[in-house]
């Protein structure tokens, strides 16, 4: 039986935007046919593009000036972007977790001893919870994670 791979959200963000290694994004994707993403990660996608589009349309890089821009009109500036991003994940059929539910303690543990960011340490932890021992990512920290392989 195949198992899902879990997706990092650099990979959907390289792919998306066309970054130096969205061809090698492409290829990791068709490779896996179960891909398995977090809702954490896609609020991360979210606020990437969201963040960019607000930048590159009306230059605005301070959080305080984006929650105004939407506030005032909403997410409309980013609504392509947005709707690429959704139907990528609805068209590899991704299936998308909840974040592993995590004492703030077991948080921390994992963030000192694989030295991690606190996002970083809550994927690690799901992909645990969920038995996935693979992810798609760009990020070399994730493999100091003795559970995970990590590729590319």
């Amino acid at each position: 039986m195949k198992e899902y791979v879990f997706v990092d959200s650099n990979v959907f963000i390289q792919l998306l935007y066309e970054g130096t290694r969205a061809s090698e994004a492409e290829d990791l994707l068709d490779m896996y046919p179960l891909l398995s993403t977090s809702i954490g990660v896609i609020d991360e996608v979210l606020h990437f593009i969201i963040r960019k589009e607000a930048k590159d349309k009306y230059n605005i890089r301070k959080s305080h000036d984006l929650r105004g821009l939407i506030r005032n009109r909403g997410i409309s500036f980013a609504k392509q972007s947005i709707k690429k991003f959704i139907s990528l994940l609805e068209g590899l059929y991704v299936r998308i977790v909840a974040d592993a539910e995590v004492q703030p303690s077991q948080l921390v543990a994992a963030m000192e001893l694989y030295r991690l960011s606190p996002k970083d340490a809550i994927i690690a932890l799901t992909c645990k919870h969920y038995g996935i021992d693979t992810i798609l990512t760009f990020d070399e920290d994730f493999k100091r994670v003795p559970w995970l392989k990590v590729i590319p």
